[in-house]
């Protein structure tokens, strides 16, 4: 079978071939891949500045306390009864109910899978109304 010839990399004015698997030769991939890596923290730094308020309830040692003391206390997850529980999620969501952020009748304790697939239910549903998704 015929070996495809390299190609020329992508970089304009570059007449060097490609490495394999890539557009670029071995110069200019280090450089896209340094770009993209600074755009990368760039793009975290932004979004940890956006962030809500509300997340530094989640640093409290009030919460953190509640928190490990309802997973201690229910130590399967709640909602598939098969896995040990890592996060004490709230029902009703703290964004949005910050008055049941400390009630006990409004936590539950999920595995992490379940805590993600929940959540994405909550992001379709909400998408679907036309409001954004819950963070």
């Amino acid at each position: 079978m015929p070996v495809r010839p390299p190609r020329m990399c992508a970089e304009p004015g570059c007449s060097r071939p490609s490495t394999p698997g890539s557009h670029r030769c071995r110069t200019h991939k280090a450089q896209v891949d340094a770009r993209r890596t600074e755009q990368r923290k760039a793009a975290h730094r932004d979004y940890n500045l956006r962030r809500d308020e509300s997340d530094g309830f989640y640093k409290t040692e009030r919460w953190k306390k509640l928190s490990a003391y309802y997973r201690k206390r229910y130590p399967v997850c709640e909602y598939c009864n098969n896995a040990a529980s890592d996060i004490t999620d709230h029902v009703k969501p703290y964004k949005t109910h910050p008055e049941l952020g400390l009630e006990w009748d409004n936590l539950r304790a999920l595995c992490r899978p379940c805590h993600n697939r929940i959540g994405e239910q909550i992001g379709l549903a909400g998408r679907q109304d036309g409001t954004t998704r819950r963070g």
